[in-house]
């Protein structure tokens, strides 16, 4: 794909490509955005030439495998991996790393010996790592290292292992002679060991082999055998490496020597392991060679590189006359004031394609309402607030006054498919102990503002009022005498402590998970299972206990996606977190009797009574209806429906329950809300979860968006951004249908 252009694109909805990195042996580097927290990463997709050849397609999909069991700080991490639709096919989510190719450094000149030395060092640590799971490299090269930094903390990190050898066989690829055939050479000719090349047969030792053809290169400048492939691979057989201070003057007798017993024609004759190798290096250097873990200087977007532009998808005609009638005026300028920063909200998700996707905002640019401006705690919620219009102020996240984008925009009071959390100054400046809202320690759990989270928790369970320094109260925080006990403040002080490398307050988040966790929503339940799960994973000794773990980790992210547990989860594993199991598959048919006995609903019959456009929702519930969870969905979908009503064709309420639980009424506003609109509303009894165990739904209770054509296209909660993904991916099967695909 090195001849066109992916800028612009996004690739499996979650990563926007902003400009050309490199070419790649098997395919192109893009730099990418992730959208849902703006973290920069590089994208590599396989070259279309390769798309029909399904031996290269498994080679390349297995390169994000590889590369995630081997997982070590020397090694260029595999954040995520699919296949995209369209023209883009496989790709591959790598980290990005702000440094440069080894190739390029070495072109500028011989590099300082004892400099070359600890990259060798580094680029061993994570053979070394490799070779203990059984990978061998093959096309170990300058190419495929990347470094980054100065000084002794140079950091060189190992990539490219598309080409790499299992010493075990993988059941899942099938033979290595099948995956051979790929139509592309294994192994650069400069690098390659005397016995691959003889005899095509190589083991750990070959690429200990490439290392020090490496090696010579750095200290001098350039490969001891150049020419013709040919005749570089007959001088690997037959003529010694020659001695590196031969060609430079000032190297050490050590790396002579090192060169030397890297680069024996025989395996049995070189150091037999990369870790051999790094202890060479070690007493040459007089110090040791650590694995330092990478961290990127600065998160600004890499230029662009001129292309042509890509070829646009088509859009839903629906969706866009949907977005013509809602968007009103919109003004872009630069170099513009920003309001206070406890004025704001921060952008923490954008549905791609609804008005504020469309318009360019991102996650991690700031939010003002400037028509509603109102003073003391801001309410996420105002954005949810019934306006005939509504004045929007975004601003981007760059520092220089000079640079700052105010982008505003009027609509019709539409949601414009962004979440917004507070600003963590504004919970600061606002917060009343008094008066506890854990939505806005939530905001501070967000903003990872771990010190703040502390104070103010801790500041609401023994109620002390906000501006409060001694007398009584001061006595009681010091002394932690609670007043409150059932609050999530209680469990954000334990978030708070664990976060701040303080165990002690894991006994924090389990009194509040064991006796108050089922009165709160369930964002609640999921960080206290999440942090409970953490500190048992500091105890797993042995792998399967330690899988059984992390596969708890996993439940908590799909039952509440949150991004910061999703980058957390993808920390750990070195995995893509779970995602939803029932999006994009047709929906368990079902056919049940309201609990009131008045009517029955069959599913299918539902559909086909609905048009193109239209959404029929679905909320699993289980057991009783009247709880915080259920009547938080419940008001936000009365509030969905004074916007996208032409999308919501009904909602079936599915629960195992027959009666509902009245002792609580206020828990049933919600639902009295959407019983007073014109949407179809039907409460169905599930009296044997029938289909509450045939859909096996990661959380209670859980909302379904389903097409005419019974597909699944949204699960979890449902907020304005799900909405707009789920109209974006229903969108896609009308335009198939437009271009004669038909009704599945």
């Amino acid at each position: 794909m090195a001849n066109d252009s992916i800028t612009g694109s996004v690739v499996a909805g979650r990563y926007k490509v902003t400009g050309f990195l490199r070419p790649g042996r098997m395919g192109d580097l893009y730099v990418a955005r992730r959208l849902e927290d703006n973290l920069k990463v590089a994208v590599k997709v396989l070259d279309p030439a390769l798309f029909t050849n399904p031996e290269a397609v498994r080679r390349f999909e297995r390169e994000a495998r590889i590369a995630q069991a081997i997982a070590h700080p020397c090694t260029v991490r595999v954040l995520d991996h699919g296949r995209a639709s369209g023209a883009l096919g496989p790709f591959l989510v790598l980290e990005y790393v702000e440094g440069e190719l080894l190739s390029d450094v070495i072109e500028e000149g011989p590099l300082d010996p004892d400099r070359a030395a600890a990259i060798v060092g580094r680029i061993a640590l994570a053979l070394d790592a490799a070779h203990e799971k059984g990978v061998v490299h093959r096309d170990l090269s300058p190419t495929n290292v990347v470094v980054a930094g100065q000084g002794p903390d140079e950091i060189a990190k190992v990539s490219d292992f598309g080409l790499a050898r299992l010493t075990e066989p993988d059941e899942d690829e099938g033979s290595e002679a099948t995956l051979t055939a790929v139509g592309v050479r294994i192994g650069t000719p400069t690098y390659m060991a005397p016995e691959y090349i003889e005899e095509y047969e190589l083991d750990h030792r070959a690429d200990i082999y490439g290392l020090g053809i490496m090696l010579f290169e750095m200290l001098t400048g350039a490969p001891p055998f150049t020419g013709r492939p040919y005749k570089v691979m007959e001088a690997h057989v037959h003529t010694p490496v020659p001695k590196p201070s031969s060609k430079r003057a000032g190297v050490a007798p050590w790396l002579d020597d090192l060169v030397f017993r890297l680069t024996a024609k025989r395996p049995d004759q070189r150091l037999q392991s990369a870790a051999e190798v790094v202890e060479a290096i070690e007493r040459g250097l007089g110090r040791p060679i650590t694995a330092i873990e990478y961290r990127a200087p600065t998160n600004d977007p890499a230029p662009a590189r001129a292309q042509t532009p890509p070829t646009p998808e088509p859009r839903d005609p629906i969706l866009d006359h949907f977005i013509v009638t809602h968007q009103g005026e919109v003004s872009r300028n630069k170099g513009v004031k920003t309001p206070p920063m406890d004025r704001r909200f921060l952008v923490t998700r954008v549905a791609p394609d609804s008005i504020a996707g469309r318009l360019g905002v991102l996650p991690g640019w700031w939010l003002h309402l400037p028509d509603e401006d109102q003073g003391g705690l801001l309410d996420p919620r105002l954005g949810r607030n019934v306006l005939k219009t509504r004045r929007w102020a975004f601003y981007s996240p760059e520092t220089e006054p000079a640079e700052v984008l105010r982008l505003e925009v009027k609509t019709s009071g539409m949601p414009l498919g962004v979440e917004v959390s507070r600003s963590a100054e504004n919970v600061v400046a606002n917060y009343d102990p008094l008066v506890p809202e854990p939505s806005a320690l939530f905001d501070l759990w967000v903003h990872q503002r771990w010190d703040d989270l502390e104070r103010l928790s801790k500041a609401t369970l023994v109620q002390q009022p906000r501006g409060t320094g001694g007398g009584l109260f001061g006595r009681f925080l010091a002394n932690d005498k609670r007043v409150v006990t059932d609050h999530p403040a209680l469990l954000f002080h334990g978030i708070a402590l664990v976060e701040t490398k303080r165990p002690a307050g894991f006994a924090d988040i389990t009194e509040f998970a064991a006796k108050f966790a089922s009165k709160w929503p369930i964002v609640h339940q999921v960080l206290g299972d999440w942090y409970s799960t953490i500190q048992q994973l500091r105890t797993a000794s042995d792998p399967a206990t330690r899988q059984t773990v992390l596969d708890k980790l996993g439940e908590a992210v799909l039952r509440e996606p949150l991004p910061l547990l999703q980058r957390r989860y993808t920390e750990l594993t070195k995995q893509a977190p779970p995602s939803s199991p029932w999006v994009g598959q047709p929906f368990a048919d079902y056919s049940m009797d309201s609990v009131d006995g008045r009517s029955t609903a069959r599913l299918y019959e539902t559909l086909d009574r609905m048009d193109e456009s239209q959404l029929l929702a679905v909320c699993l519930l289980g057991g009783f209806r009247g709880t915080p969870d259920y009547d938080e969905f419940m008001n936000r979908f009365a509030n969905h429906m004074l916007y996208f009503e032409s999308y919501l064709y009904g909602l079936h309420v599915v629960t195992t329950q027959h009666e509902p639980e009245l002792d609580r009424p206020d828990l049933y506003q919600g639902e009295a809300m959407v019983r007073a609109s014109r949407i179809p509303f039907v409460v169905l009894h599930d009296y044997r979860a029938f289909v509450q165990r045939a859909i096996k739904p990661p959380a209670i209770p859980t909302v379904y968006l389903l097409d005419r054509r019974g597909t699944c296209v949204h699960e979890g909660r449902l907020t304005d951004v799900d909405i707009w993904d789920a109209i974006q991916r229903a969108g896609k099967h009308r335009v198939e249908r437009f271009r004669g695909g038909g009704r599945g």
